[in-house]
């Protein structure tokens, strides 16, 4: 299930200079942004999930931010290459495009090519998974592992997922197993089923818009799952926000840009608290 929320927003400010660097992994293109003082004082990774709009400059902006708090950070494209043009947040899917002022012709054009229920079947939630599965063996590969050590006196990798919108739901499924994971944090998620939040396994912070179809049902669900699935959780509502307001926020506007920094600062928050949570990992690896 998806909404024309699942697609609206402000793209990153054109003054945005993103610190990061592009490369391929296991056939993906990723953006990794990392800290200025890498090294023994890092304080984790990062795999990030993004919305359906891929590697845009508003999902460079989270990276950078979280490599800003010491966290390396990648966003992976599984869209390969697809992901929606950020100037489609400026139109509401159904309305007249023609009497839209604030594009170009150029950019009226790029928009009037997409078909969604086309691109929908292109990037469906099992050819998603199909892709990371793919990746993540290769990407693993990539994460440094900590000072900390775990019940076998092995070195253990601090990674943390971090899923928004169309992420959410291949976040949740890591979150699902037993792996190098060390905890969760979904924003504003869609396309979710209820199997998507049984027996979890690892930690998961869930935040949510107070103006989203998907919230009602959603927290439902969450909270007749969560309080039986033995892992930690967290559950919130953000008030006064809509879908996407954790990443694609009008940070021009007092109460987006602080409540989009309120997100930020809980997610934060969460993966500190769950740090010493870091799975075992294997005698062999």
């Amino acid at each position: 299930m998806s909404t024309c929320h699942c697609f609206s927003g402000v793209p990153a400010d054109a003054d945005f200079k993103p610190s990061g660097s592009f490369s391929t992994i296991a056939g993906l293109k990723v953006y990794k942004s990392t800290p200025l003082s890498p090294g023994p004082n890092s304080k984790g990774s990062i795999l990030f999930f993004p919305d359906g709009f891929g590697l845009a400059r508003h999902n460079q902006r989270l990276a950078d931010m979280y490599s800003g708090h010491g966290y390396e950070t990648t966003i992976v494209d599984y869209f390969e290459g697809d992901a929606l043009p950020d100037i489609f947040m400026k139109y509401l899917p159904g309305t007249d495009l023609d009497s839209y002022d604030n594009l170009t012709k150029e950019e009226k054009d790029i928009i009037r090519k997409i078909d969604m229920p086309t691109w929908l079947e292109r990037h469906t939630p099992n050819h998603i998974a199909s892709l990371l599965d793919r990746f993540l063996p290769d990407f693993l590969e990539t994460v440094p592992r900590q000072d900390e050590k775990d019940s076998h006196g092995l070195s253990a990798k601090t990674l943390y997922i971090v899923g928004h919108c169309f992420g959410g739901k291949h976040a949740l499924n890591l979150g699902q197993k037993e792996s190098d994971v060390t905890s969760v944090i979904v924003f504003h998620p869609s396309f979710l089923e209820s199997s998507d939040t049984k027996n979890l396994k690892r930690p998961v912070f869930m935040g949510l818009a107070e103006t989203d179809v998907f919230t009602p049902e959603l927290s439902s669900v969450m909270l007749s799952q969560l309080p039986s699935s033995g892992t930690r959780y967290k559950l919130l509502v953000y008030g006064g926000t809509k879908h996407g307001f954790a990443s694609r926020s009008d940070l021009g506007n007092e109460l987006e840009k602080a409540m989009f920094a309120e997100a930020f600062n809980d997610g934060l928050r969460w993966m500190e608290s769950t740090a010493s949570d870091i799975p075992k990992v294997d005698s062999q690896s």
